[in-house]
Parts: C-alpha cells; sequence; structure tokens
C-alpha cells in the first residue's frame, strides 16, 4: 500500500464527521416522522416491533457500518496506484463488476479499491436521502419512497422487499458516486500531487 498523504486524512476524516452528522439527521428525522404518527419505521433490523424504532440498535448497527467503511476507504486509498486507469475516464465500466467475494485478492484490488472509495460516497448520498424523505413524510408531503416501498412490500415478504427497495435506490446513486470518485482520481486530492492522466476511451 502506498503512504497516504495529509489530503487524504482530511478525506477519512470529512467522510466520518459527514456519517456521522447525517446518521443524526436520519436518526432524528425519522423520529420526527414517527411523532408525526405519518410514518411507520419500515427497516427490519432497527425495529424492536413492527413499526418502531429502536433508537440504540440504530446507532449500534451504524457505528458498525461507519468502521467497516472507513477501514475499506482507507485501504482503497492506500490502493489507490492498483485501481484500473480505464476507470479514471469511463467510470460507468465498474458499474456492474463488482460480484466477488474477495476485494484482497490480486485479480479483484483493481476494481474493488475502486468500488471502496465510490461506496462512502453512496452511504453518505443514501443518508441523505433518508432524511430528506422522512423530513418530507413528517411535513406531510407526499414523498417517493413511500410509494415505491408500499408496492414492493405488497409483492414481496418484509425483509425481501426492504432490500430490493435499498438495492434499487443504492443503483439510482451508484452512477454519481462512482463519477465522484474518479473526479477524485484525477484531482490532486487524488494523487497527493501532480493531477493524473485520463487514458483513452478506446484503451482496452
Amino acid at each position: 500500500m502506498k503512504p497516504l498523504h495529509p489530503r487524504h486524512w482530511a478525506l477519512v476524516l470529512g467522510f466520518v464527521l459527514a456519517y456521522g452528522v447525517l446518521t443524526m439527521t436520519d436518526a432524528a428525522s425519522t423520529l420526527l416522522g414517527l411523532d408525526s404518527g405519518l410514518a411507520q419505521e419500515a427497516t427490519p433490523h432497527v425495529g424492536g416491533s413492527p413499526g418502531s424504532f429502536d433508537l440504540n440498535r440504530f446507532l449500534w448497527i451504524n457505528g458498525a457500518v461507519l468502521l467497516l467503511l472507513t477501514g475499506m476507504l482507507l485501504w482503497s486509498l492506500g490502493s489507490r496506484h492498483r485501481i484500473d486507469p480505464r476507470y479514471l475516464g469511463r467510470p460507468g465500466l465498474a458499474f456492474w463488476n463488482w460480484l466477488y467475494l474477495n476485494p484482497f485478492s490480486p485479480r479483484n484490488v483493481p476494481r474493488a479499491a475502486f468500488h471502496y472509495l465510490a461506496s462512502p460516497i453512496c452511504v453518505l448520498g443514501m443518508k441523505g436521502l433518508a432524511t430528506g424523505n422522512n423530513l418530507l413524510i413528517a411535513a406531510g408531503i407526499p414523498d417517493p419512497i413511500t410509494a415505491m416501498a408500499r408496492g414492493l412490500y405488497a409483492l414481496a415478504p418484509g425483509w425481501l422487499a426492504y432490500w430490493i427497495l435499498i438495492f434499487i435506490l443504492w443503483l439510482s446513486l451508484w452512477r454519481p458516486s462512482l463519477e465522484l470518485a474518479a473526479w477524485f482520481l484525477r484531482s490532486r486530492w487524488g494523487t497527493g500531487g501532480a493531477p493524473v492522466g485520463i487514458p483513452s476511451p478506446a484503451s482496452p
């Protein structure tokens, strides 16, 4: 692994702070929606009973996710020199090729390091989306996610409907996250020095 530049440590710190703030706004907006009587918690693993919200469990789960994502982000930044350079110019190439079990294998590192650079961005987007949606519900304003969730819950068991919904929302933010990750790698923030070149789209 390459040593991290101070810019990279600043990025990691920024992610941790943003994750913490968005986790708090997610929890607060959920409680606000529940208190208004217009919302019902649909996440199976943070509800002590159907429709309830267990704040302690929510915080423990989010803390574990933060540790995992921070560790993988540090690994990704340390492995930035091993990322397939094609992703810098065509990040969409990494949209679907995340079906692997071991991100640390030499064969997978060129894509996995890029994926784990984009994943924290996507997670922050998901948290922001959840907060905004909760606030719409609390204000009594029709929101798009509730309508989608109701349709899915009518077609599949609760836990399956939930994960299908998460998958759909994740995919909607995944491409912009890959684009931002590629931009970061091309910038001075990503290299810790001069910007790197962008390979031609025709490159193999």
